[in-house]
């Protein structure tokens, strides 16, 4: 990427003013809703609502026109019809704005008066960095800028999303925030003017807020390039792909919506996975393995432990885990179960072996953390699967997790089984403490095999 687009996309995407076009006053037009997700938001730059009528949206001063600001802004978003919005990025593009996002739909989505019409928009644009059309906008949580029509509290985090899709994309957004996972960048990227994955991806490599990429795909105008940008990052920021339109008909269904092809399923699975992308397949995936690579660390080996006091679980994360090359449960030490053992006394009958269930002699923080503690100093284990069940009158083993991850290199996955809501406060911590925690032993499962696959690869 040359540095003049560097230093666009940069002020774009952390602007110090932003200027939007059909500001709305009232609620229900999407103008007025991306007011809103700025002021919600807290951007902390300078808003210029413009409108011709208007004076006064969320008590901002209106501007009739973009000649009647007092500098030029660094983002403008363009929220007029279709038709307008090409002579209005002409405008904007010439006035030297660093960058536009433009919502309204009815380009290259629409068949081919639709694709003509984009194509002007394309010219209009000339060398200012567009995202859209027929996109929700695009979100930079460090820098409290949302200009979405979605109106959020921002999560700020280290992970930037990449979404062909709207409503996949705010799902992805609303999982994050369900799971207690912070965002550097969403971006709706719509229909790639002149924006595509690869340049995104080039920008994003290089962001020094982004340490993990998440993409929702249907699929390309340059697989290729595409293909090439991830396995230029893959050695040194984790990629997850979500490929939507993998059935045989799906490109009835993708051409109709962002103007693209999905293309064959075989040769895009293929491709991804020789890229050294992360594959995934729902929102959940999604989210649950961007959480791992985000908060927790890179293993040395695949010699995992499990360690429970619920056999079920257990079992249902191995089945996951197994199907990675190379992962085998760690062959624990004589001494390590001898540990154990004296650990759990001889009033709790279990046979020692891994996964360890400690049965009821686990439910208590202490003897968690010093089972815990003993797989960890077995020189056989390179990760921790660490599973509780909430409980009204056994509290989390949290504060021994996070000791254990200060004092230990391996990483240590929590799954806490029960309610988001209840362990929303350890959660914090553990996070902080670069303890990845899940309530369901399939996110959890799935998000430690996540990190066994960056073994052998740098971040």
């Amino acid at each position: 990427m040359n540095q003049a687009l560097r230093e666009r996309l940069n002020r774009m995407f952390a602007p110090r003013s932003v200027a939007v076009i059909g500001a709305g006053a009232v609620p229900d037009k999407v103008g007025h809703a991306i007011m809103d997700s700025l002021v919600t938001g807290g951007f902390p730059g300078r808003i210029y609502p413009i409108h011709p009528r208007h004076k006064e949206i969320l008590g901002l001063t209106v501007y009739k026109t973009l000649d009647d600001l007092p500098e030029v802004p660094d983002l403008a978003v363009v929220a007029l019809n279709q038709h307008s919005t090409v002579q209005t990025t002409a405008k904007v593009r010439e006035m030297g704005v660093a960058g536009a996002s433009v919502i309204a739909g009815g380009y290259a989505e629409m068949g081919p008066d639709g694709s003509e019409l984009q194509e002007k928009l394309r010219e209009a644009a000339g060398d200012m960095p567009v995202v859209g059309p027929n996109t929700l906008g695009f979100l930079n949580a460090r820098a409290r800028l949302n200009v979405t029509f979605y109106p959020r509290v921002l999560h700020p985090g280290d992970v930037s999303f990449l979404s062909q899709s709207g409503g996949i994309g705010l799902a992805i957004k609303g999982r994050a925030d369900d799971e207690g996972l912070g965002i550097a960048k969403w971006v709706g990227v719509g229909n790639r003017v002149n924006l595509e994955f690869a340049t995104l991806l080039d920008f994003l490599k290089d962001d020094p807020e982004t340490r993990v990429i998440g993409i929702f795909t249907e699929g390309s105008a340059d697989p290729a390039a595409f293909v090439r940008r991830i396995a230029s990052i893959t050695p040194h920021k984790p990629v997850v792909v979500y490929k939507g339109g993998l059935a045989d008909d799906s490109d009835k269904v993708t051409v109709s919506h962002t103007g693209a092809s999905a293309g064959s399923a075989l040769v895009w699975s293929g491709a991804l996975r020789q890229a050294g992308a992360v594959a995934v397949s729902s929102v959940s995936d999604m989210v649950a393995v961007c959480k791992a690579l985000s908060v927790g660390k890179v293993p040395r080996g695949k010699r995992i432990a499990i360690f429970t006091h619920t056999a079920g679980p257990s079992i249902v994360g191995w089945d996951i885990l197994r199907n990675e090359p190379g992962c085998v449960l760690s062959n624990l030490g004589d001494r390590t179960l001898k540990r154990i053992a004296d650990i759990l006394g001889p009033a709790v009958p279990v046979v020692y072996k891994n996964p360890v269930d400690g049965a009821a002699g686990a439910f208590l923080s202490q003897p968690f953390h010093d089972i815990a503690e003993a797989l960890l100093e077995d020189t056989t284990v390179d990760a921790l699967l660490a599973i509780f069940c909430e409980h009204k009158n056994w509290p989390y083993p949290s504060e021994a997790l996070i000791d254990l991850a200060k004092r230990f290199p391996q990483p240590i996955v929590a799954c806490f089984i029960g309610s988001i809501r209840k362990i929303e406060a350890d959660r914090s911590q553990l996070h902080a403490a670069g303890v990845p925690t899940y309530v369901m032993p399939e996110d959890a499962a799935i998000g430690l095999r996540a990190l066994l696959q960056r073994v052998g690869r740098s971040g």
